[in-house]
């Protein structure tokens, strides 16, 4: 039997540290929210750092108190837009001094729908993720096939008159520092392309898109993408992937054509 204690193995441990922005030196503390407590004209965001290393003896990575500490030290002190990459560097170089292990990445979450993502192996690369959310139903079913093949194969998401989900559509692209507007920009072509053709629609019937393609999840998130990529482009975005969510449970990501 393997001695679990001594193996040696690569972890990455992620910790979010929520606080208000700008950072604020008021009393007090809400335990979900933030340490220190929401201040008049301040934002509660999310900062989540992902260390990567081999845990020591006591299976710790590191403790999430000098995670914590550096995250808070450094934020009484930036001043300067948080959505940028000066931001993502200078967070970076705050956790080096502080001797955390080495990073596997940086997230900032603005609000629910809106996270930016930095990897110090693109470090030049600031990706945004922006989420929305459509009304759909559909029926799995292959052209050619009978019901009863169709059945066998799908089950009841093959019933004759179709099911319904709420979908979350996660799009994630490259930001541009010379676009203006990025967010609004990114969720106007959304709107356009994605949900005026998808939502409150039912696929198999409503939409050209699935007229001969089984609208899988994996399927959806694929005519997601293509739908998206040339439009942003204009825009002067570079799309990465999409994410399409069927259920809590169940997503399939399809990345941006070469």
């Amino acid at each position: 039997m393997t001695n679990i204690s001594s193996e040696r193995f690569t972890a990455v441990l992620a910790r979010t540290v929520r606080l208000s922005w700008p950072a604020t030196t008021v009393e007090g503390s809400n335990g979900f929210g933030s340490v220190p407590t929401l201040a008049a004209g301040s934002r509660y965001i999310e900062w989540t750092v992902q260390c990567r290393g081999q845990p020591d003896h006591t299976g710790y990575l590191v403790s999430i108190t000098p995670i914590d500490a550096a995250v808070r030290a450094w934020a009484t002190g930036w001043r300067e837009a948080i959505e940028s990459l000066d931001c993502m560097r200078s967070l970076a170089a705050s956790c080096a001094k502080a001797s955390l292990p080495p990073l596997a990445g940086l997230c900032l979450r603005v609000s629910p729908q809106h996270a930016y993502h930095w990897n110090p192996d693109m470090p030049e690369r600031l990706q945004l993720q922006v989420s929305f959310e459509f009304s759909a139903s559909h029926r799995l079913a292959l052209p050619g096939c009978s019901d009863a093949e169709n059945h066998a194969l799908f089950g009841k998401c093959s019933n004759a008159n179709g099911h319904g989900h709420n979908y979350r559509l996660d799009v994630t692209v490259a930001t541009n520092p010379s676009v203006p507007n990025t967010v609004a920009t990114l969720e106007a072509v959304v709107d356009r392309e994605v949900m005026k053709r998808l939502d409150h629609k039912h696929l198999n019937l409503d939409c050209p898109e699935f007229a001969d393609l089984n609208p899988s999840v994996e399927h959806i998130a694929l005519v997601c993408r293509n739908l998206l990529q040339s439009p942003l482009r204009t825009e002067r975005l570079d799309l990465i992937c999409v994410t399409v969510w069927e259920t809590a449970k169940t997503c399939a990501t399809v990345q941006a054509a070469g």
